[in-house]
């Protein structure tokens, strides 16, 4: 049997859930790419394309592009309405932070490829 201050606690916490929208937060970071996976796709893409370039830099474009159709579209999605808010009260501005680091890696190794090509060439 309950007693009634702890049935009034148990109504006190009911009604504060039920009409409290902040109570009952969405988790959103288990449904977006980890910065693991950032970083591997990164150096993975950056690598092809730093050899890619550098043995042909026709090439080192082919290989770019899927990996910026790839970053382009996690771009949009953690950067979009739904998803961006809390994500970032989540992970933080470093999540951010990595993923552009991580496509700046891809980048990176394209132009440097492509310097390497040009030295080789000359």
């Amino acid at each position: 049997m309950l007693l009634a201050t702890n049935r009034a606690v148990i109504i006190y916490v009911f009604f504060v859930a039920l009409f409290y929208p902040g109570s009952a937060l969405a988790e959103v970071s288990d449904k977006e790419p980890s910065t693991h996976l950032f970083w591997t796709v990164g150096i993975v893409a950056a690598l092809l394309c730093l050899f890619g370039t550098r043995m042909k830099p026709w090439l080192g474009a082919v290989l770019f592009a899927p990996a910026a159709l790839w970053f382009i579209s996690l771009f949009l999605e953690i950067h979009s309405s739904d998803v961006g808010p809390y994500l970032l009260l989540e992970q933080g501005v470093v999540y951010y932070w990595q993923a552009y680091a991580a496509f700046g890696a891809v980048v990176c190794g394209l132009a440097i490829g492509y310097v390497w090509h040009k030295r080789i060439a000359s």
